[in-house]
């Protein structure tokens, strides 16, 4: 064993010495979500339309909503509920950013990855403004995206910005999210060519999915055929 993985070792063992961790669903010490808890969620996959919610094949929107929504598909691993395992999981990453959380959600997605796949170009993931992510210090779509990218073996690019700073989605009411994203983002300028690209847009959770279309929007309006959103829970 060489010095630096000696020396990750021990930072471990002193992590876990004063900050022992404890199973998020049944509080067992040791981890933050185990075996057994992570068996009882199911992540066989949540499709439904992008914009009214109701269950269709493979998440695609439906024919009443087709002329309202940019997302031409949206897709999760499985349901999201504020006070149950995955709120506080997805909690916890996003505010806190433990890294142990990133493991978890990446057996999630291998577990999902073993009934479903994607046929896509690219992943790209929802951005977060400058501001936000320097307070942050990271992006936990971005993370998600890029365990995606991994998983279902599929390129990861950063092509979106947030150009705009806006109220924080979870602070306000369902009108409220639906206008305070507009025109909040924008196609980073590089060589990567999204014409008649099939694009994969990765969040960590879908509600009201105004975040997700205004990020599809943009998407095609730079030249994208397709827009799938996929994220680890559909609220």
């Amino acid at each position: 064993m060489n010095i630096k993985a000696i020396y990750k070792q021990g930072i471990c063992i002193t992590k876990d010495i004063l900050f022992p961790a404890y199973c998020l669903g049944c509080g067992k010490e040791g981890i933050l979500v185990c075996k057994d808890c992570l068996q009882t969620l199911d992540c066989s996959g949540v499709f439904c339309c992008p914009v009214c919610h109701a269950s269709s094949l493979n998440g695609k929107v439906c024919e009443i909503c087709m002329a309202q929504s940019y997302l031409d598909r949206h897709v999760a691993i499985t349901q999201y509920k504020e006070k149950g395992l995955v709120g506080d999981m997805l909690h916890m990453f996003k505010y806190s950013y433990v890294e142990d959380m990133a493991q978890i959600l990446r057996d999630m997605a291998i577990k999902f990855s073993q009934v479903y796949s994607f046929d896509v170009d690219i992943v790209v993931c929802v951005p977060l403004h400058r501001r936000r992510l320097a307070q942050r210090g990271f992006n936990q779509a971005e993370e998600i995206a890029r365990i995606s990218s991994q998983v279902f073996d599929i390129p990861f690019h950063s092509i979106l910005r947030r150009c705009r700073h806006t109220r924080q989605q979870a602070k306000l009411n369902r009108e409220g999210r639906l206008v305070n994203l507009i025109d909040a983002f924008e196609i980073i300028k590089n060589d990567f060519d999204l014409n008649n690209k099939r694009v994969l847009l990765v969040d960590d959770v879908l509600t009201t999915g105004s975040t997700m279309q205004e990020c599809a929007k943009v998407l095609k309006g730079a030249g994208a055929k397709e827009v799938i959103g996929f994220s680890v829970a559909r609220g």
